[in-house]
């Protein structure tokens, strides 16, 4: 049987080079018991960071008479002795203690690698959620012998799973592992040995399980393609009205189903709209239903004329709400022959093809091998090839996964159906799309349709869009351009050399199927596109160092910032000195990449001859090199615009990271009003926008001037909810101003004690990520002291995971930014507390809101402030989400109180019990009104 050590180490920091060990614990064990334990503090011979103090409780005092590293570190390699090395990011502990010369041979073993492959959709992968997540009992708590017991349950658990695995699965890990160094390989290697007393059964044979893992059944081969109806017949306003009343089809329906009179008024909105081809806008407060109230007449108009009503929305759990759960339930309470469908973007899927080549090609580094894995595992339970259903984390995961998705311009649907008999995911969401009355999508696809010409989507002329006050914003970054060194160093690397990347793979694609002599030819197009791509990469990294020295040229005696510097690129700037030299350096780029992209135009016709001659085998290089020319061919025109042909339409600027190494090029379009108005309102026979914040301080025309929506009609919806009695509003007097000294000790404080005293259940807002990341490591050792986990948006995880770990933690506080001020539905007791920590005003030097407030005679009132209230009553309505919640919203910026503009914010808020008072009160306060 099998010895394993669990081991876990705390440090000084994150960097083995310049940090040091302050404890370690380790744990024998075999899969039946532990056999022994190990801890011991270490003097690390330096101060330790507060942060580091208050996540472990370790201080200076604990360490002075702890031994040095160099003292024990022969006892902890004895009692490893030659046992594998299990840890959770396991490289990170062994950095330290390699670093120190022991354990440089053991056999090494990462639980979160394992995790990773093995739990392909776990909301988060850290030890404590893990540890949640598989039952085990002891907490992570930042010490390292606890951390090591969790670490060797939670192997354990993951042990037994993986033997639950089909064996050609784990065969086919074991084999594509083979030439790699995958600190889960080994799992994989002895399940195998266990389960087959074959060690070696994984070479040769079979390539891989078989292909497809994907169902060919087709539901959409049931329903053909919509054919509207040539005359409109409008719905019975009455009938559809009575739908919602007691006694109709949604009562018996649903069990306690309450009529809300917003809803009704709301439906016979919507249906008029519909019927009678008008353009509408409806502000529905919290808890009128808007959903329904939109999707039974969209429902029962698209069913009555055999046409499609489009719905968007811009969060994908919005989404998923929709087409998962209101959908059925709307389909089954009316008996309806309803056909729903959703639609992302093709990067959203999974392309079968694609996955089967990398199989085919072996992983090319550990990243894509736990990436593979993950996605095999995942495909055992999930059929749907949909991204937001696997948890990929991290910027490596999420790039390989673009190889991987159905994001693939030369992909049709005769590919799809040669490949894969139309079980591609993709394929089959696009056919269910043409068949379907209701069809769900997010902003950035109804915006990429139309940036595409309508090609996108089948063609609609009826359009719902639900969360519409982020219309504007998503038309921005579906239009915005970004760029960097990285990203054509990035493409260049994509491309490669005669060896290596796409063109190699056009070598050794070819080398055995063409004659000597075409060979010849086709290898001096490939050579010359690699020197061509060689003096690119040079012309990119000069342009680049001009560009970063006129950047720091501007930015001299400017203070040092943990924000990035930004600044607009103005006809004023390009008469600035050094311009000239910005501009010769890409002209010269520019050139290369020119004479490139006409290079890799030929390479791609003469692939494309060959491929109709009968060379199938070409099919995967000549869309991926068609892929790469669009990318490299956009990237081109942009630069080349911003450098020296401005639109007078669209903001440049340039942008240095906080740390000023990484340096890019941007760009946006100053407004997007008229490109809605042309493509959206006077396209569309009926279009109706909703959300619960389209108005600031009781008015749509701040929203009518951003979306150009001059014609529209407008209704506004209060909230049915009882916020008098549901909501305490608490507003402290004596917190510093944000920016003020002590505010932030004032704001850590209050979170701590609030928190203690409602045991968690809270989110609290921010406007960075700055003020969260201080605010994260001022309160997470307290409250992990008190049991009460810290979650905090950044952390790796999509903000829908972290969504779902903080309902499944019975005692957590959520830290969120931006995307977290919104979207985020905690009905009852999961969630009772919101605090604001500062009014969410847009940072005045961004260089899209500058630019965008010279739009404006007073900016401040009529652009920053109504934006800030419509940001602030979203953050608020976060709290209240059903008529039997209750809560406390705590606005911790005294500007609320102090400036003139403050009552705005307060007059947008439905009527709440307010009580100002000490910041101290708050904590007794807020555990009151929540029953703690």
């Amino acid at each position: 049987m099998t010895t394993f050590v669990a081991l876990d180490i705390e440090s000084t920091g994150l960097e083995a080079e310049h940090d040091a060990i302050i404890e370690i614990g380790a744990v024998k064990f075999n899969e039946r018991r532990i056999e022994d334990e190990w801890t011991s503090l270490v003097n690390p011979g330096r101060h330790i960071p507060e942060f580091i103090t208050a996540l472990t409780g370790i201080d200076d005092a604990m360490l002075r008479q702890a031994p040095r590293f160099r003292d024990i570190a022969h006892e902890l390699e004895a009692f490893v002795g030659e046992a594998p090395v299990i840890g959770h990011n396991v490289r990170f502990d062994l950095g330290f203690l390699q670093k120190g010369g022991i354990l440089r041979y053991n056999e090494v073993i990462d639980t979160y690698e394992l995790a990773s492959v093995l739990l392909p959709a776990a909301p988060r992968y850290n030890l404590g959620s893990l540890g949640q997540q598989l039952g085990v009992l002891l907490p992570a708590t930042h010490r390292a012998l606890e951390d090591a017991k969790v670490t060797q349950a939670v192997f354990l658990r993951l042990w037994e799973m993986a033997q639950t695995l089909p064996l050609d699965l784990v065969a086919e890990f074991v084999r594509l592992s083979e030439p790699l160094d995958w600190n889960a390989g080994w799992v994989f290697r002895e399940s195998l040995r266990i389960r087959s007393g074959k060690r070696e059964q994984a070479k040769g044979g079979e390539r891989s399980v078989a292909f497809p893992f994907f169902s060919v059944e087709r539901e959409y081969d049931r329903h053909p393609p919509l054919q509207e109806a040539e005359t409109v017949l409008p719905l019975d306003e009455e009938e559809t009205a009575a739908i919602l009343e007691y006694g109709g089809p949604f009562s018996r329906y649903f069990e306690a189903y309450e009529q809300r009179p917003e809803q009704v008024e709301m439906l016979r909105a919507v249906a008029d709209a519909l019927s009678h081809g008008k353009h509408l806008m409806v502000e529905a407060g919290t808890g009128v239903g808007k959903s329904f109230a939109y999707l039974v007449p969209a429902a029962l108009f698209a069913t009555q004329n055999n046409t499609r009503v489009v719905v968007s929305t811009n969060t994908l759990n919005l989404q998923d709400q929709l087409i998962k759960k209101d959908i059925p339930d709307l389909r089954a309470a009316l008996g309806l022959d309803l056909r729903a469908a959703v639609l992302k973007g093709r990067a959203n899927y999974l392309c079968p093809r694609r996955l089967q080549y990398m199989r085919q090609r072996f992983p090319a580094n550990e990243d894509e091998m736990r990436v593979l894995a993950k996605v095999l595992v995942w495909l055992l339970e999930n059929q749907s090839g949909d991204r937001n259903e696997i948890n990929l984390t991290g910027p490596a995961e999420r790039e390989i996964w673009t190889r991987l998705s159905a994001e693939d311009d030369a992909c049709g649907g005769e590919t799809c159906l040669k490949y894969t008999d139309g079980a591609c995911p993709f394929y089959k969401a696009r056919q269910a799309a043409v068949a379907a009355h209701i069809l769900v999508v997010n902003h950035a696809l109804l915006l990429a349709d139309i940036a595409a010409g309508s090609h996108v989507l089948p063609a609609y002329n009826y359009l719902i869009v639900d969360e519409a006050h982020h219309l504007e914003s998503a038309t921005t970054n579906a239009l915005s351009f970004r760029f960097s060194e990285y990203d054509l160093v990035r493409m260049l690397k994509e491309l490669g050399g005669t060896t290596s990347g796409l063109l190699g793979r056009i070598l050794s694609e070819t080398n055995d199927s063409l004659r000597p002599s075409d060979f010849g030819l086709l290898q001096q197009k490939v050579t010359r596109a690699a020197d061509i791509a060689f003096r690119l990469d040079n012309l990119n990294r000069e342009f680049f160092q001009t560009l970063g020295e006129f950047a720091a040229y501007q930015r001299e005696g400017q203070p040092s910032s943990n924000y990035a510097w930004q600044a607009r690129i103005l006809p004023a700037t390009r008469t600035l000195p050094g311009w000239d030299d910005v501009e010769l350096t890409w002209g010269q780029t520019d050139e290369t990449l020119d004479h490139l992209l006409k290079n890799l135009s030929d390479l791609h016709q003469n692939l494309a001859s060959l491929y109709a001659d009968g060379h199938d085998n070409l099919e995967d290089v000549i869309s991926d090199l068609g892929n790469l020319y669009r990318r490299m061919a956009e990237a081109e025109a942009q630069v080349n615009a911003l450098i020296s042909k401005p639109n007078a339409g669209t903001v440049y600027w340039m942008e240095v990271n906080p740390r000023g190494e990484r340096l890019s090029l941007n760009a946006a379009p100053l407004q997007v009003g008229d490109l809605i108005q042309k493509h959206l309102w006077n396209e569309k026979t009926s279009m109706v926008l909703t959300s619960a914040t389209l108005t600031t301080h009781g008015s749509f025309d701040y929203m009518r001037r951003i979306l150009g929506a001059e014609d529209a009609d407008e209704m506004t919806l209060g909230s049915p909810f009882d916020y008098e009695n549901s909501t305490l509003l608490y507003l402290p007097n004596d917190i510093p101003e944000p920016n003020q000294p002590g505010y932030q000790q004032a704001l850590d404080r209050a979170l701590i004690a609030t928190a203690k005293a409602t045991g968690g259940r809270m989110l609290a807002l921010f406007t960075s990520y700055a003020a969260l990341k201080k605010t994260s490591q001022g309160i997470s050792g307290p409250l992990a002291r008190e049991e009460i986990y810290v979650l905090e948006q950044g952390d790796g995880a999509s903000p829908n995971t972290l969504l779902e770990s903080f309902k499944a933690t019975e005692r957590a506080v959520l830290l969120g930014t931006r995307s977290f001020w919104e979207g985020v539905d905690i009905p009852g007791s999961d969630l009772s507390i919101v605090v604001i920590a500062k009014l969410p005003f847009d940072v005045p030097s961004d260089p899209l809101i500058a630019a965008r407030s010279e739009m404006y005679e007073n900016a401040f009132n009529e652009y920053y402030l109504p934006e800030a209230i419509l940001k602030f009553r979203q953050g608020f309505g976060r709290l209240i989400r059903s008529q039997s919640d209750r809560g406390v919203v705590a606005v911790l910026d005294k500007r609320v109180m102090t400036k003139q503009y403050g009552r705005l914010f307060l007059e947008s808020l439905p009527r709440c019990t307010l009580k100002q008072g000490p910041l101290s009160n708050l904590a007794r306060l807020a555990g009151q009104w929540v029953g703690r």
